[in-house]
Order: structure tokens, then sequence, then C-alpha cells
């Protein structure tokens, strides 16, 4: 008989995942009215029952059914049919502000708790405490600026006061006079797409750019004879290209400067347009170079760029390897064989960054990159704003 306790299964919810709490189940199961002898009984009937099946994920939506099933089966028709009706009216919160209303959601909640430094797991836990909280307290209806307030005081008592501050700044940040723009550079294969990816569903940005997707644009709107160098990767456009390069210059470098700026032609006009529409954005690849932007887009918005490396040799490599077990429609030999002119391209980019004082985040582990990352740019954005503590306290009435 295999230990349950020391094996889980996910739970996925409006976008997120978060590990079965054996806790969290039997409260609700308490709240609904059953006793904390039955509730704990059921919690771990469900997550027996599951493990045996071989689930490794199940949506809420289904949990909810199967938990009702086994209430039926253990305690009756009746004690089902009062479960299925609290979870239908027991837990309807609604937020408001001023003359609108909408549900309580878990999944944004989480998703604002994400950009506060808090790992997924732990942000969606804390969400889920938070719902039962008010359920137990009663609360049917609570304001945008209550809502913050309880979710102020829940990070700073249980998390510090830097996590609960890191909330603040970007609540205060979500409705900006100017976009956000967030710039991710860094030689192929380094983890910079999924390093963007992931930042943007923290921050709750929706729209993630690659460069080479603006290059793959290009390429079809310009021929080869016009202009060959969006024709080729970053990391052979130097084999192709038939002007004399200068004496000194390392061609795979002049290549692909020549290259970068072709692509950033097309960059600078998604910024333009993300200007014009008030749009935050993430604009990440390798032809992103470290330089400083022109007025009309540093005037216009807030641009923070980041460049993304690997500097250990071995877990570069490694990571194409990896790619190719994930996506073997990638060419592993086309990497490897080229892997020399990505070091070298890597390499120019850290020492432009270093000229122009660009923040490097060497990527070894991702959950600590993005951890990095979500510091640096809270840090970034905190010199722009000023949080007025005072306004997010309890009050005596909250509190209670």
């Amino acid at each position: 008989m295999p230990d349950h306790h020391e094996q889980n299964f996910i739970v996925l919810s409006d976008g997120f995942s978060f590990p079965y709490s054996r806790g969290l189940m039997a409260r609700s199961l308490m709240r609904a009215g059953l006793g904390s002898e039955q509730a704990y009984q059921i919690a771990s009937r469900i997550q027996s029952m599951l493990l045996e099946e071989g689930l490794s994920e199940i949506h809420r939506r289904q949990l909810k059914q199967r938990t009702l099933k086994l209430i039926e089966d253990e305690l009756g028709e009746q004690v089902a049919d009062s479960y299925e009706k609290w979870k239908l009216h027991g837990e309807a919160i609604y937020v408001s502000d001023g003359q609108e209303q909408e549900p309580f959601s878990r999944g944004i909640l989480a998703q604002s708790l994400l950009a506060a430094g808090l790992g997924p797991e732990i942000a969606h836990e804390v969400a889920e405490r938070m719902a039962v909280d008010f359920s137990e307290r009663g609360v049917q209806k609570i304001s945008r600026g209550q809502l913050r307030r309880h979710t102020y005081s829940k990070l700073r008592n249980d998390f510090g006061q830097e996590y609960a501050r890191h909330y603040l700044l970007w609540r205060t940040l979500k409705g900006p006079d100017k976009p956000l723009i967030l710039l991710f550079s860094g030689a192929t294969g380094t983890g910079k797409s999924s390093l963007a990816v992931e930042i943007a569903h923290r921050l709750g940005i929706t729209r993630v750019i690659g460069t080479d997707t603006i290059r793959e644009i290009m390429r079809g709107m310009i021929s080869r004879q016009l202009l060959p160098s969006v024709h080729e990767s970053s990391y052979t456009v130097w084999k192709t290209l038939e002007r004399p390069f200068g004496v000194k210059a390392d061609p795979v470098i002049s290549a692909f400067q020549e290259q970068a700026q072709r692509v950033n032609v097309g960059v600078r006009a998604i910024m333009r347009r993300a200007v014009k529409e008030n749009l935050s954005m993430i604009l990440e690849g390798v032809h992103i170079l470290p330089s400083k932007w022109p007025d009309e887009l540093a005037d216009g918005s807030i641009i923070i760029q980041i460049l993304i490396c690997t500097t250990e040799e071995e877990s570069h490599r490694n990571r194409f390897i990896t790619r190719d077990e994930e996506n073997p429609q990638r060419s592993l030999e086309k990497y490897l064989e080229n892997f020399e002119s990505i070091r070298k391209i890597q390499d120019a980019l850290i020492e432009n960054s270093a000229e122009q004082e660009i923040f490097v985040v060497d990527n070894v582990d991702f959950d600590d990159s993005v951890y990095k990352i979500i510091r640096f740019l809270t840090g970034k954005m905190g010199e722009r704003v000023e949080i007025d503590y005072s306004q997010y306290e309890l009050t005596k009435e909250e509190a209670r």
C-alpha cells in the first residue's frame, strides 16, 4: 500500500496550479456543516482515492464533483446537497468598486501576489486562505480598498514588510500614465524567452514579443538580395555577408551587430506603438542590443532593460540538449555546430551591458532568476513611486 502522505497531486484553477491540501479541504467541508472528524476523513479519502487512480493533476471543478460524489456515497444525499448549496452560495464574495462589483477571484489575487515575489504555490495558498477567512467571518461584499488593506496586512504579518511593500508598489503601478516596456536581451539558448513569459505572467503583462518574430516578418517583406542579414540566424549571419570587415573586427560580432541594427528598426516601431497606445509589454531577443533609447521612447514610457546570460559553458550547451528533448523540431546539430559563435555573441552582449550599466542575470536556476528579476524591477519601479502606508492600515472594524 503506497504511503499517500508522501505523495500529492496538483489542483488547477484560474490559470494557476497548487498542491492539494487536506487541511484546506477539511476547513472547506467544516464550513459547509461537516464535523471536524468527518471533514478530515473525507479530505484524506479524496487524496488517497485520486492518487490510487494515478492522477497527477485535476481541475478544481472536477475535484468538487469527486468530493460531492464521495460525500453522497459515505454520508448520504442530504449532506451532499448541503455541501453543494454551500459551494454555490456560501463562498460568494463580491468585490465592489464604486457602483460596479464583481465576484472575488482567487486567481486574480494570486497573480497580484506573484508580483510581490511570492512563488505560485504560496501565492495561491495565501489567496485561498484569505477567501476562507472572509467566508468564516461571513463577508459577502468587500470594497477593492478593503481587499488591498487585508492583503497588505496578510503579507506583512506572514511574510514581512518587503513582500507587503512590493505588493502595494505593483498595485499602485497597475494603471500607469506611461507603459512599462521590459527588454530582455541575451544570446540564443540562455532561457530569456521562458523568463520573459514567466515575468509577464507575474506582472499581468499580456504582450510578449520576440525579436525573431520581427525578423521573420522582415524576411517575408524584404528579399534576400536586398537585405541578406535578416535571412539568417544571429550566429550564422556572418557566413553569408560578403562585404569585408575591418582587420580587427570579429566577423561573427560585426555581422550580428549589423543584423541587430536592421531588426531594431522593427523593435523601435513596436515600442513607438506601445507608447502611443499606452500598452505595457515585454520584448525579448538576441537583437535587443544594450543601448540608450531615443528620447521619444524614453520620455513616453518606462523602459527597463535586462540581459539574460548563461556564463557556465557546459550549462549553456546542456540547455540546447534539453530543448531538443522537449522540442525535437529544433535543430540540435545546428546549435552545437555554431556554439562557439553563440558564446562570442554572449560575451559581446555582456561587455556592452557592463558599459551601459544594464542589469545582468546569470540564469543558472530558473526560479532564482525570476526572483532576482522581480526584486530588480521592484527596486527600479520603487524609485518612481512613493507609497502612503497609512492608507493601507486596517481599521479597527476591519481588523476584528
